[in-house]
């Protein structure tokens, strides 16, 4: 295939969104999501609020909430491969002129484009929000945001680097549920679940001084890359891994599938 229609492919994934089936059970379905995004979002800007106002939040720990990034993560890498099976279009995207290995890793690309998308607005929002608490609550600085936006870099860039490896295991947990191995795939929805606890604090094992859930917290940021050298080797290492899962999910979709 030719990488211009491999993007072509990317391209086509990007641009749906979700199951046209709930959307026309549901004409409130859409609306019904956006609020509820809106409540939590609210909660957590007037949960901040307080703290800031009390003297009780270091602008840093805005960024307690990647915490849930690695969750959101496999919610993506699930929804993007099964929502054919919920619009009913699995057997045309099955019987497109096009290897599993494509089409599986057309939905990866944008699904990891809509991560870095995301991280990058979250940036840009936490950074404006410690902003606006710097300028109307007293006891914050312009300093206190600089540390801010410097800590999100970082954290930021973990996110984004090691998403390929999430995604691609989020993918192949949905082809697990069409294909012959679907008995297992409740295990192993408890193991990957399970182990995403363990996502951050996970980096100790090769960076014994790293720990991202202490320095989001702590009073201080402190050091965040300790040893860019090991970080850059896992980096590589899961973007491997990541290939290798999502040549897995291609050949099962080839050989394992069931219907």
């Amino acid at each position: 295939m030719s990488l211009r229609m491999f993007l072509s492919l990317v391209h086509h994934e990007w641009k749906l969104k979700g199951s046209w089936r709930k959307l026309n059970r549901s004409q409130g379905f859409g609306y019904g999501r956006t609020i509820y995004l809106a409540i939590l979002a609210i909660a957590a800007v007037g949960a901040a609020s307080y703290f800031a106002i009390h003297g009780q939040l270091k602008l840093h720990q805005l960024w307690g909430v990647a915490i849930g990034f690695p969750y959101m993560l496999v919610v993506m890498g699930v929804l993007m491969l099964r929502r054919e099976w919920e619009n009913g279009t699995f057997g045309w995207w099955l019987t497109l002129p096009y290897s599993r290995l494509s089409l599986v890793g057309a939905k990866f690309f944008a699904a990891w484009l809509r991560t870095v998308v995301v991280s990058c607005c979250v940036y840009v929002l936490i950074s404006l929000f410690a902003g606006i608490i710097a300028l109307l609550v007293q006891g914050y600085s312009f300093e206190d945001v600089w540390l801010t936006m410097l800590t999100g870099l970082p954290l930021l860039a973990i996110v984004i680097g090691f998403s390929p490896f999430i995604l691609s295991l989020s993918l192949l947990l949905a082809t697990i549920h069409y294909t012959t191995l679907r008995p297992i795939s409740p295990i192993f929805w408890v193991v990957i679940m399970g182990g995403l606890s363990t996502f951050y604090n996970g980096f100790q094992t090769f960076i014994p001084n790293y720990n991202v859930a202490h320095q989001l917290f702590s009073g201080q940021p402190g050091l965040w890359i300790p040893n860019l050298w090991a970080e850059t080797a896992g980096l590589l290492i899961s973007w491997i891994v990541a290939y290798l899962l999502i040549r897995i999910s291609a050949y099962l979709l080839e050989r394992k599938l069931s219907i």
